[in-house]
């Protein structure tokens, strides 16, 4: 088919990680993407990134300093991969959707329920394509354990235990994650756990939670970042800073199936770190490895047997890799993969932006669209909204934009005080 025209826009560490899963792509013989330009605010950003994927892909797309700009001097550009701050998706999103580019925008949607109707409704006016890009799920060893669930493995799904704790007092990355008003950690972080939890369960009806902002000053750490996509501005990180938004929240969950669920994020926890996810149904229970390591899933029937590994993949005869997929973690049916962190990283990436390519060319829906961008982050919310409500919430009235109490304040900030509810 035809290369989809793409642009990155947000050169940072997200944009090189994007820029690297156009590179797997390519690695695997696929054209369907033409990197034709980049765009920054900070030229000097988008001039090295423009020089980096000259180095990769062969021709170096063009610099440009606004979406303004580049639509002015673009005229048949058709896809936007959006990997600007999590602060401000919602406004560049907005613009691109706008203007009719079909737009990969990274997780969250936006910072606030009324920031993703607005990313909603810009799509919905132009129709243009919105995919939302969550990573998680893609994995390999997710996709098994959804096949299992789907499959019938462990019966009717009761309980999903879903616990992140570690950090202690250090700086994630940058300082903006540490912030309420430009995308706090527990948001930005939290909506991946947030998708997994509506993946595998389904839609989350209600939700009860408690919010904690444990270290109010937060140091300076180990800022290279997942894969070291950061380090270019590792300098620039202060020593220390003033946090804002929440380090810990707590979670039961109502899902519409009937089943409960258990979430423990914690980005301030001390002593032993905890990364895990179990998942209770009527005849057994599975424990995930951690998301994008390639350990195996585990497997334990009522019988007393437990089974991991290829020893899973009996229980799951639904599970295959998409063709993509499969070229990409080479193999239909891996019970395992071996790769580091890195090419993991890029292959999920890729696998985003292909099917965006694919949609663009064949009318396809995006997996991760309007409606799961807006409810993983009506999830997160929905706990925040708890904790300043004093009782158990409803989905569908932090969805509609019925409950905003705590995020009033980043409306405020950013203007979205004048968003109608749904």
């Amino acid at each position: 088919m035809e290369p989809v025209r793409m642009t990155i826009v947000g050169c940072g560490g997200m944009g090189r990680r994007h820029l690297a899963g156009l590179g797997e792509l390519r690695k695997a013989g696929d054209t369907s993407i033409d990197l034709v330009a980049v765009c920054d605010l900070n030229q000097e950003n988008a001039r090295d990134l423009a020089d980096e994927a000259a180095s990769m892909l062969g021709t170096r797309p063009v610099p440009f300093a606004s979406v303004g700009d580049m639509a002015n001097g673009m005229s048949d550009l058709e896809a936007a991969d959006c990997t600007t701050d999590t602060g401000s998706h919602h406004i560049v999103a907005t613009e691109l959707l706008r203007l009719g580019i079909n737009t990969l925008v990274e997780k969250p949607i936006a910072l606030t329920v009324r920031g993703a109707h607005q990313v909603i409704d810009a799509a919905q006016e132009s129709g243009a394509i919105l995919s939302v890009a969550e990573n998680y799920r893609r994995d390999p060893m997710n996709r098994l354990v959804k096949a299992l669930l789907d499959d019938g493995a462990i019966g009717e799904p009761q309980l999903m235990v879903e616990t992140s704790i570690g950090g202690r007092d250090a700086i994630f990355i940058t300082p903006w994650r540490h912030q309420k008003l430009t995308g706090t950690i527990t948001l930005d972080a939290g909506v991946h756990n947030a998708d997994m939890l509506s993946y595998f369960f389904g839609d989350v009806a209600s939700a009860y939670g408690q919010t904690r902002l444990h270290h109010p000053t937060r140091y300076k750490g180990d800022t290279a970042g997942p894969g070291g996509f950061y380090e270019k501005w590792a300098a620039a990180i202060p020593d220390s800073i003033s946090a804002t938004g929440e380090d810990a929240i707590d979670g039961l969950l109502t899902f519409a199936n009937g089943a409960v669920g258990h979430w423990i994020q914690n980005h301030a926890g001390h002593g032993q770190a905890v990364r895990s996810r179990m998942l209770f149904g009527s005849a057994g229970s599975i424990t995930a490895p951690d998301d994008r390591s390639g350990k195996p899933v585990s497997l334990t029937r009522d019988s007393g047997e437990t089974v991991s590994g290829e020893g899973v993949l009996p229980f799951a005869p639904s599970y295959r890799l998409e063709p993509m997929a499969a070229t990409l973690f080479r193999g239909e049916r891996p019970a395992t993969y071996a790769f580091d962190f890195p090419t993991t990283d890029r292959n999920l990436i890729a696998l985003e932006q292909y099917e965006l390519a694919q949609c663009i060319r064949t009318g396809a829906a995006p997996e991760v669209g309007a409606r799961q961008g807006l409810h993983a982050l009506a999830i997160v919310h929905a706990v925040f909204e708890s904790q300043e409500a004093g009782r158990a919430v409803s989905l569908a009235e932090v969805e509609r934009g019925e409950l905003t109490t705590y995020q009033d304040e980043i409306d405020a900030h950013y203007g979205l005080t004048g968003a109608a509810t749904r």
